[in-house]
């Protein structure tokens, strides 16, 4: 089930999706991973320059793949949200990302939802379940995660 931001995890690592306004890309990949997150995991979203509200159509789109969406809206990308997260996964905004990003980021070249019809919208949503799965198997178990993370510092 998706985690509702504003609740606290101290010992889990994050992944931050990132993308402009927080309305579509990085809001469908942080409620498709955390529909399924790797233990130890979860994610979070942001925009380089939030938007007031999430795209509508986010809520059907992930209702079609059985994941409920609870409130949700934009937040900007801070220098703390980067710093708390383990990695981050911008679309296309990693230049205009707070310092820290490029160090732990990936970019993934994923269009926006303007000007899609509703049958290209599914067909983002399923190449953005294929990555956040594909991205999931990848990660380290949390307490390695952490491990990695403090040996940097």
């Amino acid at each position: 089930m998706y985690l509702a931001r504003g609740r606290s995890f101290p010992n889990m690592d994050i992944v931050l999706f990132v993308c402009v306004e927080n309305t579509f890309r990085s809001v469908l990949s942080e409620a498709l991973f955390n529909a399924d997150p790797p233990l130890g995991w979860r994610a979070e979203s942001a925009g380089v320059q939030a938007a007031e509200a999430i795209n509508p159509v986010v809520v059907e789109l992930l209702e079609e793949v059985g994941i409920p969406l609870g409130p949700k809206t934009p937040r900007t990308a801070t220098p703390e949200l980067i710093a708390r997260a383990t990695r981050v996964v911008t679309f296309g905004c990693l230049d205009s990302c707070p310092i820290g990003a490029k160090d732990k980021a990936e970019d993934w070249p994923i269009p926006g939802a303007t000007g899609k019809s509703m049958d290209q919208l599914r067909g983002i949503r399923d190449e953005l379940q294929r990555r956040v799965k594909a991205l999931a198997s990848r990660l380290p178990r949390s307490a390695e995660a952490s491990k990695a993370r403090v040996q940097k510092a």
